[in-house]
């Protein structure tokens, strides 16, 4: 089975057409494991058809996105599978994303996020070989169990979100595993969910957020997207993409 595994927080206008972008999929056998960490009643917009390859988790109280990661990464390697391509709520797909990712192999292999929306419609060219970059995007990623099961969880310890991918990359290359992106585009709205929140909630994130980059800085001896942090991997600052 193909899984799909996606947080989701209190951002139902993001939500659905990451749905529909998953449903588009063209690997077929997919199951979807939605982590809902909303109080906005996610099931009563879900249609009905979708019941046969959509579970949702109700996380009360809400867990933070290595939780949530962690949770449902857990379950699924616990049913045997080899795969899971996680993907956040904020992400819309080309129908091709999850087939490429696993015909190319790697142990932990991502798109890469791009903001306007006509850089993922067709034609679906395949990935270029000289366009795959050492400098994973965490917002739409496939990870293997052998992957999973040499590093281990994330790290719950960067509470709510943020950072948390900046320590797995680095957890991922000191485990001999190279984290690639391809040259796979994804529309990333990117920090919509925190741009949605309240007030006093996205002031929460963010001060949450400030103390998950000082810990990292503790934990690992440099800033996260420094140039010391790159060089941990022999190399400088992914470019912007055009």
């Amino acid at each position: 089975m193909n899984w799909i595994l996606c947080p989701h927080r209190n951002s139902l206008h993001l939500t659905r057409p990451a749905l529909a972008s998953f449903y588009a999929q063209d690997i077929g056998n997919l199951f979807i494991l939605l982590i809902d960490n909303s109080d906005e009643g996610i099931s009563r917009w879900l249609p009905n058809d979708s019941e046969a390859d959509l579970g949702i988790w109700h996380s009360r109280p809400p867990r933070s996105v290595a939780e949530s990661w962690n949770a449902g990464l857990r379950w699924i390697f616990a049913q045997s599978e080899d795969y899971v391509l996680v993907v956040n709520n904020d992400v819309e797909l080309r129908p091709d994303t999850y087939r490429r990712l696993v015909e190319d192999g790697g142990e932990f292999v991502t798109g890469i996020g791009v903001r306007e929306r006509e850089k993922i419609g067709s034609p679906y060219l395949p990935p270029d070989p000289a366009l795959k970059r050492p400098h994973p995007d965490f917002s739409c990623f496939l990870i293997r169990r052998s992957a999973w099961d040499r590093v281990g969880p994330f790290d719950e310890n960067f509470k709510i979100a943020f950072c948390e991918d900046w320590d797995y990359h680095v957890r991922l290359h000191r485990a001999g595993i190279t984290a690639c992106s391809l040259d796979l585009p994804f529309l990333h709205h990117a920090s919509q969910t925190l741009k949605a929140a309240p007030d006093a909630e996205a002031h929460a994130i963010q001060k949450q957020a400030d103390r998950n980059r000082a810990y990292f800085r503790k934990k690992w001896g440099v800033a996260g997207a420094s140039p010391e942090y790159y060089a941990l991997f022999g190399n400088t600052a992914p470019e912007e993409i055009t």
